[in-house]
């Protein structure tokens, strides 16, 4: 899980260059992706449920990275984009591939399923918590 971690939050950093941000957040964005992991790889120990790793996991990384604008004064996409790198089902999708090329139908369904459960997981937690912070922002401004 160590090494994970350590990856995780270096190919965050790493998309945190690609996407040209301003170097004084590179701290705060690997700092996101050190969460975004953590927090998939303790949800996936105990549930072994990949939906489930992937909505808390999203769901963590807006909130992280809606904090994290306000404190550094910047908008909050570059978190969210880079903060969810780790968990892109990249290697489940090109298993999937893979196995309808070789024939392997129903390997492939499976990884096919698998990679379903964490894109909907991702946009589950993105999307809920997305509604949730602007309902509490309109609440909070309407007293």
């Amino acid at each position: 899980m160590i090494e994970g971690l350590i990856w995780a939050s270096l190919g965050t950093l790493g998309f945190g260059f690609i996407f040209n941000a301003n170097k004084n957040k590179f701290v705060y964005i690997f700092l996101g992706g050190f969460l975004n992991y953590l927090i998939y790889a303790l949800t996936y120990k105990f549930s072994n449920n990949v939906f489930l790793s992937s909505f808390l996991c999203a769901a963590m990384t807006y909130i992280y990275s809606v904090i994290m604008a306000r404190v550094s004064k910047c908008p909050s996409v570059i978190y969210v984009l880079t903060g969810l790198i780790p968990i892109v089902p990249g290697s489940y999708l090109f298993y999937t591939m893979h196995n309808i090329v070789l024939g392997n139908n129903a390997l492939a369904k499976q990884y096919a399923m698998t990679t379903t459960e964490v894109i909907l997981g991702i946009a589950s937690g993105i999307a809920l918590f997305s509604v949730l912070f602007h309902l509490y922002k309109d609440i909070k401004n309407k007293h």
